[in-house]
């Protein structure tokens, strides 16, 4: 076999799997361990053993997917098959059938807001008013429904968005067939709908594809399942390849159960284990299948490694995010002096928010770095728009910013009224800021409108004076007076939750920044005069924003766990180890969403080849508060010989597990560090990172530090309670 190119470089597993002939077959493929070489290697042994390439369904969810596994195919001399994803493979086949329920062969594929959009007309029809529920809410709750392929009913009916739910479903559809459309879900259910009430047209379909293959099987929802036992009933030619363990996307309605009741529903599944891992070093394997073992709802596997143990897991028990993340960056800038491309470096979080302190560390210390799936902190909408409230609030002649709030929340004016408050204000020589607070030029508007300007002009004048008092006070009026808290999280998408952590984290920046205000320099040094306050922190962000990393080459790649699975790098730090945090809160009084958080830790620590470093903090801000945190309980399920504590060089006290003091962590002042401080002296703080010492003034207990930090900003500490440990003394 071995000179069989189908066959060349497989191991005994993979090769068993390849091989297999007619009947159910279940790949479990364990991280690593081959599974794409063995699904394309099994499409060509078909082929090549006589079956027509119109005879294979393979599908999988994206289309880069697709792509990759059809390329792969083609390569082995397979020539041309079909490999889709579920959503296209059902709308082609909706093309033909789908008048059976209604549909012309050229029926509209209606995308969310197409689907929102009708949602708000038929509000309108129905005297259901949008302001308080918006229609993305309720799509994306029929979406939920349809998913886990259930009814309006099935909700309960308790609350006021299961009985508009319930009220809006059925309307909602017959508009849908009308207007000859459906959504992407309607792909799935419609198909499957033909399915069961045309048994002719079933049977047509598993004569037409007698050989299905799935991968990513873990990923499938209710529905999807139900399709495929219907298009390849039992003991029929599936192929489904997966891992449990790697089950991570519960949220979009993806059952682990269809998994694991697999050999349940097809009994004569031959069932072959790859567990010959590829990627990772034996420690870092060891580390991950010790994490998993705890999860009951899972098959057991148990992979294995030639590689040998390699360095051990790295753990860091830090004081305060801003540790965590310059001693990451510097752990980082260490592999970049030994050589290492950046781009085999990667920074994972459970949540986005978690990714500020990261990325300002980055930037501080010049390291060009990509956030993978999303966003940078700062350019996320929610946080632009109330960076841009507080910007009208120091410059009220600036416009644009003006332009992007002032019906957001959404007040009535829509796009001819915002051009309308423009002509206004050009007509009479006034910024937008004056137009909103001059009640007396509203009056073409609708009652919905002035009511919300009148609402907006307060609430700018009620910041504007606790702007005086800092940041923090500013935006925390802004967020209550213009509700934009609700309105940024009742999409009703699965980013509702992350809008909601963001926005928490930049109240957690504004009172970092206002607890330590910067001083003035004095007009002997560099002659700069930093502003403090709210104009100081909106200059301290635009800093942050204005240094563009990317396009410099390779970059320190960023982001969550969830957009890590399928990615592998040499290196790998895992930053917001703690309970509440990851785990998420959201889990923590339910065990199949304890079980799916520790999967995504075994995600997580398998997408790493070489080196793990492992961070939690004992003290985080968490929307505006400083609280204590627990190590995640997932730190403590590694086994003890695979980890070592990671002590930065210039730490001078000992971190702890026992997070149960709520009354924080204060470090005990060392005596010979105090003393040593003086004007010159290189100092690190928890919160604002390293920084050098300006001068000194007081003397005994009310001795206070003047430290320019690497931002550029100064700050006063009381040096007794300040918390600045001593780094090493340079020349000022």
């Amino acid at each position: 076999m071995t000179n069989d190119p189908i066959y060349q470089d497989l191991n005994e597993e993979q090769a068993a799997a390849v091989a297999h002939g007619t009947g159910p077959l279940m790949v479990l493929a364990g991280a690593g361990s081959g599974k794409t070489r063995v699904v394309t290697r099994r499409i060509a042994r078909l082929l090549r053993d006589g079956v027509r390439n119109g005879q294979i369904l393979a599908m999988t969810f994206t289309n880069k997917a697709a792509g990759e596994m059809a390329r792969r195919v083609e390569e082995l001399g397979g020539g041309y098959v079909r490999v889709a994803t579920f959503h296209s493979a059902c709308a082609r086949f909706l093309r033909a059938d789908g008048r059976l329920l209604g549909f012309p062969p050229d029926f509209s594929i209606y995308d969310t807001q197409d689907r929102d959009t009708l949602i708000r007309e038929l509000m309108d029809d129905l005297g259901l008013s949008s302001a308080k529920v918006k229609p993305s809410l309720l799509g994306q709750w029929i979406s939920k429904l349809k998913n886990a392929a259930m009814q309006p009913g099935d909700l309960g009916g308790g609350d006021d968005i299961s009985r508009l739910v319930e009220r809006i479903w059925t309307p909602y559809h017959e508009r849908m067939r009308k207007v000859g459309a459906m959504d992407f879900d309607d792909l799935l259910g419609n198909f499957l709908q033909i399915l069961r009430e045309h048994p002719d047209v079933a049977e047509r379909y598993q004569q037409r594809f007698p050989w299905v293959l799935v991968d990513e099987f873990q990923d499938t929802n209710r529905v999807q399942y139900d399709l495929l036992k219907l298009l390849c009933p039992n003991p029929g030619n599936l192929c489904v390849v997966g891992d449990p363990d790697q089950s991570i996307y519960g949220f979009r309605g993806a059952e682990v159960r269809n998994i694991l009741q697999f050999e349940d529903d097809y009994p004569t599944t031959t069932t072959v284990r790859l567990e010959q891992n590829y990627r990772s070093s034996a420690n870092i394997l060891r580390a991950a299948e010790t994490v998993i073992a705890h999860n009951t709802m899972r098959k057991q596997k148990r992979l294995r490694t030639e590689a040998p143990p390699g360095a051990p897991l790295l753990r860091l028990k830090a004081g305060g995010s801003s540790e965590e993340a310059s001693t990451i960056v510097d752990c980082i800038k260490a592999l970049a002096a030994e050589d290492t491309p950046l781009d085999q470096v990667a920074i994972f979080y459970r949540a986005h928010w978690l990714s500020r302190g990261l990325e300002q560390a980055l930037k501080d210390q010049g390291l060009p770095y990509e956030i993978v799936g999303g966003l940078t902190f700062f350019e996320r909408r929610e946080i632009k728009d109330l960076l841009a409230y507080l910007r009208v609030l120091v410059n009220p002649l600036d416009d644009v910013s003006m332009g992007r709030i002032v019906n957001v929340p959404p007040r009535g004016l829509g796009k001819a009224g915002i051009e309308r408050l423009r002509q206004i204000a050009t007509t009479e020589g006034m910024s937008l800021r004056e137009v909103v607070g001059e009640a007396s030029l509203h009056g073409e508007f609708g009652p919905k409108a002035r009511k919300g300007l009148a609402e907006l002009a307060r609430t700018l004048d009620t910041a504007q004076q606790a702007a005086s008092h800092g940041a923090h006070g500013a935006l925390r009026v802004i967020i209550a007076g213009t509700n934009y808290l609700q309105h940024a999280t009742s999409f009703g998408d699965a980013e509702d939750s992350t809008r909601e952590e963001n926005i928490a984290e930049l109240v957690s920046d504004t009172v970092q920044y206002d607890k330590a205000p910067p001083v003035r320099v004095d007009a002997d040094d560099d002659g700069t005069m930093p502003s403090d306050g709210l104009a100081g922190y909106l200059q301290h962000v635009a800093l942050l924003t204005s240094a563009d990393t990317k396009g410099q080459g390779p970059a320190v790649r960023m982001m969550t766990v969830h957009a890590a699975k399928g990615l592998e790098f040499d290196h790998v730090f895992v930053a917001g180890l703690e309970e509440g945090t990851f785990p998420s809160m959201r889990v923590q009084d339910d065990p199949e969403g304890l079980e799916e958080e520790r999967r995504l830790m075994y995600v997580a620590l398998t997408r790493a080849r070489k080196t793990l470093f492992l961070s939690s903090v004992r003290d985080r801000m968490v929307n505006g508060e400083m609280m204590s945190m627990r190590p995640s309980r997932f730190l403590k399920e590694l086994p003890p010989d695979c980890i070592e504590n990671y002590t930065p060089s210039w730490r001078r006290y000992e971190a702890d597990d026992d997070g149960a003091r709520s009354s924080g962590w204060s470090v005990t002042p060392d005596p010979e560090a105090l003393a040593a401080l003086r004007a010159g002296v290189r100092v690190r703080h928890d919160l604002y990172g390293n920084g050098v010492v300006r001068r000194l003034t007081g003397q005994g207990m009310r001795t206070q530090a003047v430290v320019r930090f690497d931002d550029g900003v100064e700050r006063v500490f009381m040096l007794e309670y300040g918390g600045l440990k001593l780094l090493e003394d340079i020349q000022f």
